[in-house]
C-alpha cells in the first residue's frame, strides 16, 4: 500500500530541509546534504520491513538505472541515470539516490558493534544508514513493519513521504513522483 500517501509536498513554497546524518555499516558519516543535486529517496523501516525495503530499494535502482539490472550490488551501484526523456541534447539528467535506512533505536555501544557487523556481513557492498537516535521517526512520519519512504529534492527539500507496502500503482505514484523532480531541477537549472 506504498500509494497510501502520508504527506505530499509537491506544491507550496514552504519545503523543509532535514537535517539526517547518520553512519552506515562501515563507520562512514553521511549527510542528507551531500546529495545535493541529486533525488534522495530514503527507505527505511524496522527489522520487520528489511527484506522489502531491500526489494524496493532494488526495484527504485534499476528503474533508474536501467543497466544495472542484473548485475551484483557492487556493479550495480556504478551504473548511470538514465537520462529525462524530452529534454535538450546535453542536459545532465539529476542523479536518483536510494538510500536504505535501518532504524535500530537506542541499543548500548557493544550492541552497536554487534549491529554494525551482521549488517556488513548482509550488505558488504551498499552502505545502509543506521538510525541509532531514531532520527527518522522524529523527523518523519513512520508506520512500522513495512516500507517508509521520503522523498528529497535536488535541493535537499522534503517533498513526499509515503508507507505501506508497495503495490504496483503505489510504486508508479513513488516513481512519478521522483521523475517530477528530476524535471522541476532541470527546468529551475534553465532559467
Amino acid at each position: 500500500m506504498l500509494g497510501l500517501m502520508l504527506t505530499a509536498l509537491l506544491t507550496g513554497q514552504s519545503f523543509v530541509v532535514p537535517d539526517v546524518v547518520l553512519e552506515d555499516q562501515f563507520e562512514q558519516v553521511h549527510d542528507v546534504k551531500q546529495y545535493r543535486g541529486e533525488v534522495v529517496v530514503l527507505i527505511y523501516g524496522d527489522r520487520k520491513s528489511a527484506e522489502a525495503n531491500r526489494k524496493l530499494g532494488e526495484q527504485l535502482h534499476v528503474v533508474f538505472h536501467p543497466s544495472a539490472q542484473g548485475l551484483p550490488p557492487a556493479q550495480a551501484r556504478q551504473q548511470p541515470v538514465r537520462p529525462l526523456e524530452g529534454v535538450p541534447a546535453g542536459t545532465k539528467s539529476p542523479e536518483v539516490r536510494a538510500i536504505p535506512v535501518a532504524l535500530v533505536g537506542k541499543v548500548p555501544n557493544l550492541v552497536r558493534k554487534a549491529i554494525r557487523g551482521q549488517i556488513r556481513n548482509g550488505s558488504p557492498d551498499v552502505p545502509v544508514w543506521l538510525d541509532f537516535d531514531e532520527v527518522m521517526k522524529t523527523r518523519f512520519p513512520f508506520t512500522a513493519s513495512v516500507p517508509n519512504v521520503v522523498v528529497l529534492d535536488t535541493q535537499g527539500r522534503y517533498r513526499y513521504a509515503a508507507a505501506g507496502t508497495p503495490t504496483a500503482e503505489g510504486l508508479k505514484k513513488l516513481i512519478d513522483t521522483i521523475e517530477t523532480l528530476r524535471r522541476e531541477a532541470v527546468q529551475q537549472a534553465a532559467k
